[in-house]
């Protein structure tokens, strides 16, 4: 059964003890070098992402330095994903903190792969925007791949 585990930037960095097959996404800030991840034997590949622990507002303007995930980067979570779930055990997501950005992802990960994403809504603080914005690009990718009938 695939996994889905949450990791801070500095739990990512120091090195994750998985002995299976796994994949990382990383979240940064933006303006903030990539994470250093170390090459373990089951790492296979990486996405690297930068969009800040925000969403927007209808009542304030955000400065023009804070990025929102995108609807492009939501989709290339969902791509990597689709690419990777057949051939992994384990996807491991991580931010700057691990408690508001990675844990939306991991709930968006768990739904769309019909996992159980409670633990994450109970153990963290998931960003909204961010779990709905990964949860529609599922929900399109999903579409795009049902065969038409």
């Amino acid at each position: 059964m695939m996994e889905i585990l949450v990791f801070s930037r500095d739990e990512i960095e120091t090195g994750v003890r998985i002995t299976s097959a796994y994949v990382v996404i990383s979240i940064r800030d933006p303006g903030k070098p990539q994470a250093k991840i170390k090459k373990q034997p089951g790492l296979r590949d990486a996405l690297y992402l930068a969009f800040n622990d925000s969403e927007p507002s209808t009542l304030l303007q955000l400065p023009p330095e804070i990025k929102n995930i995108s609807p492009s980067q939501a989709d290339e979570i969902c791509e990597f994903v689709h690419r990777h779930k057949a051939d992994v055990d384990a996807i491991v997501v991580h931010c700057e903190q691990g408690m508001s950005r990675s844990p939306a992802v991991a709930a968006a990960i768990s739904d769309a792969l019909g996992l159980d994403p409670k633990r994450f809504w109970q153990l963290y603080t998931p960003n909204e925007y961010v779990y709905h914005a990964v949860s529609d690009a599922f929900e399109r990718g999903a579409a795009t791949r049902r065969p038409a009938g």
